[in-house]
């Protein structure tokens, strides 16, 4: 790896290589917003399991929601349960920072962007929803 990418070093290529994946894994985690996080220093591995996990739950819900019909109540309480689980999870142990902030956002766009592909509509009014239910509750 250092001999294919020393070249690069000039140009400002980084790499930090901390382990390989098997391919099981790689196959599991191609839509996983959040597979970043497994392995990060500060990220508990509990923590990671968890907020995965609740991630996935959400992205049911909201899914199941959205193949449902559109109340958008219930797309903000899907935002507040899943609000309410990462501040739980924060409370342990702080590890949320600015940079996983925004990657729990992305992932909720992530979500959005694949349940919008699925119904093949505009769920901007879903997506807002989603957020502000999210921003109406968290601490993190």
């Amino acid at each position: 790896m250092r001999k294919t990418w020393r070249p690069h070093v000039r140009h400002g290529v980084e790499l930090d290589v901390r382990g390989a994946r098997k391919p099981e894994w790689v196959a599991a985690n191609a839509a996983n917003p959040l597979r970043d996080w497994d392995g990060r220093e500060h990220i508990p591995r509990a923590g990671y399991r968890k907020a995965l996990a609740q991630y996935k739950v959400t992205r049911d819900a909201f899914l199941a929601e959205i193949t449902g019909g559109e109340h958008h109540g219930n797309i903000a309480e899907i935002g507040r349960a899943f609000g309410a689980a990462i501040n739980a999870l924060d409370s342990r142990s702080s590890f949320i920072e600015t940079v996983e902030r925004e990657e729990l956002f992305d992932a909720l766009d992530f979500l959005a962007d694949e349940a919008q592909t699925a119904a093949g509509r505009d769920l901007t009014a879903a997506r807002a929803a989603l957020i502000e239910g999210v921003d109406s509750i968290r601490d993190w």
